[in-house]
This record gives C-alpha cells, structure tokens and sequence, in this order.
C-alpha cells in the first residue's frame, strides 16, 4: 500500500439492516463515529492491570454486547433508538446475533485473544513511557 495513495470516501451513507424483532421492525445501522467510540472506550474500560501493568483480566464483557447493539438500533423510523434496556430484555440468542452484525457491518470486529490484547498492551506500555520522558502535557500546560 502507498503511503500517499489518496484516500476517497463518497459515500457517506450507513449499512442499514432490516431487523424484525417479535413482530417489530427495527433497522441495525451501522456505528457512526460516536457510536464506535463509545464502544471502544467502553471495552477498553474492561481491561484491568495488577500494579506491574500485566493484564490480569477482563470484566465484564458481556455488558458490551447490549451496548453495541442499542448504539446502531433504531425503530422503524430510522431515527428513535433502541434503549439497551430494551435490548437487554431479548433472548440473548436475538441479541447475540446483532451484537454479531453490527461488529460486522461497523467494521469494529476486533479479536479479543491473548496476542492482540498482549500487543496492544505492548503499544500501551510504549506511549505511556514515551509521555513519562517528555512530561505529562496536561500537567505542563
């Protein structure tokens, strides 16, 4: 891939998903900007670290699922959203499943196994370092 290869977006429109729930017609849209930032803090909120910045463990990570899913579901009209409240009540079968296609069409399908955490964990430890040797740039401000 080259480095100066223009990047060109025309179209702006999201992936919309026809979903129908007990009866109900919802559309699953794909995670705007927002959306999949709220979802990339909140599952990084989850990593915890002993006091040597190993990872120790995940916790509650199934909370992501509801959340993910109440960000890109909307009723019918497009625009009234899906509270995770609601999300929550459905058979995690139902929910499981969109949890599944919003990652997909959002593009946000990252694997959470042990490398990938360990790498990012890596890439973690290096920023951090790096901000220790040249000060905290909230604090110098």
């Amino acid at each position: 891939m080259n480095v100066r290869e223009p990047m060109v977006f025309e179209d702006l429109a999201l992936i919309e998903v026809p979903v129908t729930v007990g009866g109900q017609q919802y559309v699953l849209r794909e995670a705007n900007g927002d959306a999949a930032c709220k979802f990339q803090n909140a599952r990084v909120a989850r990593y915890e670290y002993n006091d040597e910045g190993k990872l120790v463990r995940l916790r509650d990570t199934a909370d992501l699922e509801p959340l993910l899913v109440s960000l890109c579901l909307f009723m019918q009209d497009g625009v009234t959203p899906v509270s995770e409240a609601t999300v929550r009540s459905w058979p995690g079968k139902i929910q499981g499943k969109l949890f599944d296609r919003a990652k997909e069409i959002s593009s946000i399908d990252e694997p959470e196994d042990l490398a990938t955490l360990e790498k990012q964990l890596v890439n973690l430890q290096k920023r951090i370092d790096q901000m220790k040797k040249l000060g905290d740039p909230l604090k110098n401000s």
